[in-house]
Formats: structure tokens, C-alpha cells, sequence
């Protein structure tokens, strides 16, 4: 693969070589440690390859991700604890950053998060040190030096897959101070940027802040990018934060906005026709489940792309946010790919589906005679199911059976049929 320049900063424009970097795109903020399968774990590989390949088939060239870098203070964590690092935890991230780059997408990584989540946040540094308070991860000494020290590590890791440094990695686009760090003063934020422009030259400096644009730190000459996030997301309050920030040479983007229960067509088109946003980020991308059809999140904001098997307004707006990320980096907007062949993971009373991307129907087939049929059709092209588990109202307990299963996109061609699964009596 060709290696692709860094993304640099002019003035108030993101710059890919000689051309203007504009993006859409998605956060999917559990690709170095889950918390939506089985307890806090690591997403297996499928998970990351489908989250990513969906991201892409969304027009992404830019994904958001916390827990490549926030990740403190439990057992899968990159450090469980002070001090201490995981490099099986690394070599997650080795993966998820591996496969980002060999689809071409850029990535927006934060060292921590303001909040005290599954995967750490500022107060378990400060618990680290047996600090009561939280806002003394910005003003107590040995914690500025243990964040340093985590930073430090986190740049100089060499990835195990590419052989690369990530503070040398090019499609690291920023590192990120942190998600949503609301109260940093200003000369924390600064000392931290400076550090990081120390010991990571290449790559780009953001900071950001809850629903509203952090003025006073736009002056910071060590930081590069203005991160604000909407829910919901709001047109006038976007153009508004951009225009402040370019008018003080600085770049900004939507770091997370929230999609429905808003007018989410007046905030996209807002974003695409005002050049002073570099980039905004959806909140949030989930793929499918290793074992049948998508993993759940229940915040209100989760998106399964492409839609289908929801209702028919939140379909639409699914659609406009790959629109959108299209528009913003000047492409015209593709048919939808032809989806892969899916996977049966299970068949009894019930088929269970393990999906594939941009899959928007299922066409389940079955045989009572043998793997190579005659085929009788269970399900004609029906909308995904989110659980991914099919009743087979045919299916006779005494009897093997075999199934098979095509997807379709969401024009409706049909893409290759899964390997046979035979199913035993039950």
C-alpha cells in the first residue's frame, strides 16, 4: 500500500498534501476495549474488521475512537495500573489501527476521558494517587507527570503488526487530549499540547469540550484542533463554534453529535456548504455480533448501518449520514456495495445469522434433502432482524435440515449465498 502523507494543519484548513481534508465520518470508541459483549473485554476481530469496513461503506475516512488511548485502571486496560502496561491490551489496538490504515481510515484517538467509564477516566489517575478529587488530574504535579508518562508511552508504542511507531504512523490524524474534558484550564491545556508536539511532531494536537466551544483555549499555540460536541445536533450552534474558530486560525470539528430528535439534514448540510468545519463525527458505529446479528447499545444514538428492520425515519437519517460523509470529502455518492456472504452460526428451531456489511435483507433457503438441495425459501428477502435469529415455522423437530442464506443491499441485489449449515433433529 502506497504510504500516505500526514495530515497537516494551515491556518484553519486540514491539508492532505496539496489538497483540502474534509471528512464524515463515524466515533466508534469501543475498538480497544468493549463493554457491550459479556462484560469488559476486547472486540474480536470480526468486530473490529466489520466496524471498520461498515464505517467505510459509509463514506468514512475519519473514525473517532476513545479506547485506542483511554484505557486506565482494569485488567484489559493498556495500563491496569500505575505505572504498569498490558501488551496483549496494546496489541488490540496494534490490530485495530492496522486495519484502519489498510482501509484508509484516519483516526482521532483520545489519551482519557473526562468521565469515569469502564474503561478509566481522569479520576482513576487521580485515584492512582490517592487523590479524592478529580479536578487534581490537572493541578497535581505527579499526576501531570504520571498523564506524561502514559502519553509518552502511548506514542512511542511500535506497533506489532506494521513494524511502525505510532507517533510516526500517518494515519493517526490528532491525538487528543482527552473526551470531553470540559474543565482544563488553559494552561494545563497548553503544557500538555507542547509536551506532545515534543514527542510527537508529525501528528496533530485537538482538544475539546461538552456542547460548547472552549474559547479560551483557541489562543494555545500548541493546539491544532477545536473539538465540540451537540446533542442534539444543532445547525446555528455549529456554524457559529466554526466561524469563531477559523476566524482564529485554528481548525474545527464535530467531534460527536447526536442524530435523531434534532434536524439533522439542516445540521449535515450546514457542515458540508461552511468550510470552516474540517469534520464532524457521528455518535456511534456498532457492527454486528461474532455470533448473529448486531451488537446492542442502548444510549438512544447507536447506528446499524444500513438501517433496515428500524423504522423508517431513523432509516433515513442513517442514509444521510453516508451522504453526508461522501459530500464532505468532495465524492460523488456510490451504489451500495454488494454484501458478502453471511454466516450461519446456529440452526435448530431458529436460524441465527451472523451478519455482513451493508446488508439490508436476508434470504433464508432451506433443504430437507441434502446440501445440494432442492431449496425451498423460508424467508424472501426480509428486512434485517437486530437479534439475527429466524423462526423456521417449517422446521419439523425429527427431522436434519439444511439452510443456506444470501443478503441483499438495500437496492436489493443479491449477493453469494453462505456456505450450508446441516442442522440436526432437536
Amino acid at each position: 500500500m502506497t504510504q500516505q502523507p500526514f495530515i497537516k494543519r494551515e491556518g484553519s484548513r486540514l491539508m492532505e498534501g496539496a489538497k483540502p481534508f474534509r471528512f464524515g465520518g463515524p466515533n466508534i470508541y469501543w475498538l480497544g476495549l468493549d463493554e457491550n459483549v459479556g462484560g469488559i473485554d476486547w472486540p474480536t476481530p470480526f468486530r473490529v474488521i466489520d466496524a471498520l469496513d461498515t464505517a467505510k461503506e459509509m463514506g468514512a475516512t475519519v473514525v473517532r475512537s476513545h479506547t485506542m488511548a483511554a484505557s486506565q485502571g482494569c485488567p484489559k486496560a493498556l495500563s491496569p495500573k500505575l505505572g504498569e502496561y498490558n501488551e496483549e491490551a496494546f496489541r488490540r489496538v496494534d490490530f485495530a489501527i492496522k486495519e484502519a490504515g489498510r482501509r484508509g481510515l484516519r483516526l482521532i484517538i483520545p489519551f482519557v476521558c473526562n468521565w469515569s467509564y469502564y474503561h478509566g477516566g481522569r479520576s482513576t489517575f487521580t485515584g492512582w494517587r490517592g487523590l479524592e478529587d478529580p479536578n487534581a488530574f490537572y493541578t497535581d504535579e505527579e499526576v501531570v507527570r504520571d498523564f506524561k508518562a502514559y502519553i509518552y508511552t502511548i506514542v512511542n508504542r511500535v506497533n506489532s503488526y506494521t513494524g511502525i511507531a505510532y507517533k510516526d504512523d500517518p494515519m493517526i490524524l490528532a491525538w487528543e487530549l482527552g473526551n470531553e474534558l470540559n474543565d482544563a484550564p488553559a494552561a494545563w491545556v497548553e503544557e500538555i499540547c507542547t509536551f506532545l508536539k515534543q514527542i510527537a511532531p508529525r501528528h496533530l494536537t485537538a482538544h475539546g469540550k461538552q456542547f460548547q466551544l472552549d474559547a479560551d483555549k483557541i489562543a494555545i499555540p500548541s493546539l491544532d484542533i477545536l473539538d465540540v460536541h451537540y446533542y442534539p445536533a444543532n445547525a446555528e450552534e455549529l456554524l457559529r463554534d466554526a466561524r469563531a474558530v477559523q476566524a482564529a486560525g485554528k481548525v474545527y470539528i464535530a467531534g460527536e453529535y447526536g442524530w435523531p430528535d434534532c434536524d439533522l439534514q439542516a445540521f449535515l448540510t450546514a457542515a458540508e456548504i461552511e468550510e470552516a468545519v474540517s469534520g464532524t463525527c457521528f455518535w456511534s458505529l456498532f457492527g454486528h455480533h461474532d455470533e448473529g446479528g448486531y451488537v446492542q447499545h442502548y444510549d438512544g444514538f447507536a447506528v446499524h448501518y444500513p438501517g433496515c428492520g428500524i423504522n423508517e425515519e431513523l432509516q433515513q437519517r442513517i442514509q444521510q449520514l453516508r451522504e453526508h460523509a461522501f459530500r464532505m470529502s468532495g465524492r460523488s455518492l456510490p451504489e451500495t456495495s454488494l454484501p458478502d456472504a453471511p454466516v450461519i452460526t446456529a440452526a435448530a428451531a431458529a436460524v441465527k445469522i451472523r451478519g455482513t456489511v451493508g446488508a439490508a435483507y436476508y434470504t433464508i433457503e432451506k433443504s430437507t434433502e441434502g446440501e445440494g438441495g432442492p431449496w425451498r425459501i423460508v424467508y424472501d428477502k426480509q428486512p434485517v432482524q437486530h437479534a439475527g435469529t429466524w423462526i423456521d415455522p417449517t422446521r419439523i423437530h425429527t427431522k436434519e435440515a439444511y439452510y443456506r442464506v444470501k443478503a441483499h443491499s438495500l437496492s436489493g441485489e443479491a449477493g453469494v449465498y453462505s456456505s450450508v449449515y446441516k442442522s440436526n433433529p432437536f
